[in-house]
């Protein structure tokens, strides 16, 4: 695949000699380049003209691999402008964009053509020099690119875990992102991806870059479940009495676990987590809509009449949960009246590592019991109506 990087920092310009910048030298995401070029994808690395030129001549030797036909091709910014110019430019070419640079928020108004003037004032004086809030340019890429697979970074100076997972779910529901990686500027060997279900995996201590490196990949490679919509109402016809009695069973569930589904998010409008499966017997199974910013019950839930071939075929005219492939796999496989999955995590059951919902990865793994939790994500157990999980 062909892939983006953009790493180290992207500055606002005073005039043609003093530029305002972050810290940001591009270590991880120029290692994840070569990891990237190694596996045999063809890399473009977005990195801004202030490298020093031994230090782009290092990168063009690391990120040059003999044996990959397509070498890694490095680009140069000149700063916020061009570096949003290039992006617009290649995201359309690109299956896949790491958003890892630095970008200053505010960017000098008006730079000084030349160099800013010193006659006239005195040491010690205050001048004022206009900024603005730079757009977002991470939040474009969908724009440019709306098949594009794309990797978020956020950093916190000083923050807690929970403040700083909040602050990079946010950054992910506006750009539209499949993964953000967080970190804070105290501690920068601990990285938490996380993703668009707002699981959270950390990656920390010695393993912490190589457990970083395997889920990015995990990321750029996933292949996603499609979805096939026959349209109809669901709820009439032939399927009145036995799609009536699985309503039952899904709003009682509902009921019995409401608590576990609302979760407050700082500073962004209530959001759903979680998700029922109901069987609906001899017609596929009740589940639970794909958006849930409310709570939702058996009248905006969906059929899902077969999963074959990484399609969710559905009769009516809304999507199903991401997470209904795994929930029916699971209760077939254990033959359940229903199956619930919550964003908390059970003691004295098995634990899977995390996939993101929807993916093969999540939907084709090794099922380990009728009950059991997703590292980071959650919980997925069979239920007997009436009986509790």
């Amino acid at each position: 695949m062909k892939i983006l990087i953009t790493a180290g920092s992207v500055y606002g310009s005073l005039d043609d000699n003093k530029i305002v910048s972050n810290r940001a030298r591009g270590i991880w995401a120029t290692k994840f380049a070569k990891e990237a070029a190694n596996a045999g994808h063809e890399v473009h690395v977005l990195v801004p003209d202030t490298f020093p030129e031994d230090v782009i001549r290092a990168l063009r030797k690391d990120l040059v691999v003999p044996r990959v036909e397509k070498p890694c091709i490095i680009h140069q910014h000149k700063g916020f402008i061009d570096y949003m110019n290039q992006c617009c430019e290649l995201a359309p070419q690109m299956d896949s964009a790491v958003m890892a640079a630095a970008v200053v928020n505010w960017i000098p108004h008006n730079p000084v053509k030349g160099k800013m003037a010193t006659k006239g004032y005195t040491e010690g004086q205050v001048i004022q020099v206009p900024f603005y809030l730079a757009p977002r340019v991470i939040n474009k890429m969908k724009e440019w690119n709306p098949k594009i697979t794309l990797i978020g970074c956020k950093m916190l100076s000083g923050s807690a875990q929970d403040e700083l997972v909040e602050a990079a779910y946010g950054a992910l529901l506006q750009a539209r992102c499949n993964v953000v990686v967080a970190n804070d500027l105290s501690n920068l060997r601990t990285k938490y991806l996380v993703y668009q279900d707002r699981s959270v995996v950390t990656c920390e201590g010695e393993v912490g870059f190589e457990c970083l490196y395997r889920n990015l990949f995990a990321v750029l490679n996933d292949v996603h479940y499609k979805t096939h919509l026959t349209l109809g109402d669901f709820g009439g016809g032939f399927l009145t009495n036995v799609v009536a009695t699985a309503k039952e069973k899904f709003n009682l569930i509902v009921d019995e676990h409401r608590e576990g589904f609302v979760r407050k998010q700082a500073g962004i409008s209530d959001k759903v987590f979680g998700s029922v499966a109901v069987r609906v017997p001899g017609h596929g199974w009740l589940v639970s809509p794909r958006e849930k910013d409310r709570m939702f019950t058996a009248s905006n839930a969906v059929l899902v009449t077969e999963v074959k071939d990484r399609t969710v075929r559905v009769y009516g005219n809304s999507k199903a949960t991401l997470n209904a492939p795994l929930l029916i796999n699971v209760g077939e496989k254990y033959g359940a009246d229903a199956v619930l999955h919550q964003h908390t995590q059970l003691e004295g059951v098995p634990t899977v590592e995390y996939a993101p919902p929807g993916t093969a990865r999540d939907n084709e793994r090794d099922i380990p019991a009728s009950t059991f939790n997703i590292k980071g994500h959650g919980f997925v157990g069979c239920l007997k109506i009436n009986h509790g999980a």
